[in-house]
């Protein structure tokens, strides 16, 4: 296990924990440094993620579950304002566009989680080509294999410069590489 992976396998139980803490804690100077540290580690996973985003499957998933979650808080939130606040035209409508934004990457990220952990997934077998990277700011790491290009993460990405002959699993919805044999060539 990598330290990206460590990374990003400890977010969703920190984010738990910073929830569960600030929904049960009263005192105001103990809950006030609690968000303080909140903040603080929400931040640096941020700078992280943006640093070393694309160097782990498990910060993938994880960008994708965020963006579900998001969504299903936009839902509830925009839910929530449209009923308490629907005499305010102007309240009205940020509820509506928050629940359509929400519903909107509830059905973007829902939609890939669903095809890469509940279908099977692709799986291609041959001789890797064209190693290539795509994007200026968020660099994606693509490989051409058996005609179709697919993601993969930067750890494959450099044993994929060597163009071997590999047997790879390919999640439907994200089109990244969940498990890599490498073969005899």
């Amino acid at each position: 296990m990598t330290l990206a992976e460590f990374i990003a396998t400890c977010f969703w139980p920190l984010v738990i924990l910073f929830a569960v803490l600030l929904n049960t804690i009263r005192d105001a100077m103990l809950w006030q440094s609690i968000s303080l540290v909140a903040g603080l580690c929400g931040t640096i996973y941020v700078i992280l993620w943006g640093a070393y985003g694309r160097s782990s499957m498990v910060a993938i998933v994880d960008w994708y579950l965020f963006l579900f979650v998001l969504g299903v808080g936009l839902v509830w939130w925009g839910s929530r304002e449209w009923y308490l606040f629907r005499s305010i035209p102007k309240s009205t409508l940020k509820a509506c566009a928050a629940v359509l934004g929400g519903a909107a990457a509830v059905f973007f990220a829902g939609q890939i989680l669903i095809q890469d952990f509940f279908q099977s997934p692709i799986v291609l077998e041959g001789r890797v080509q064209k190693v290539r990277e795509h994007g200026t700011r968020q660099v994606e790491h693509l490989a051409d294999i058996a005609g179709r290009t697919v993601k993969v993460t930067t750890p494959v990405h450099e044993r994929l410069k060597f163009l071997p002959v590999v047997r790879m699993e390919v999640g439907r919805g994200s089109n990244y590489v969940y498990q890599i044999e490498y073969l005899a060539d």
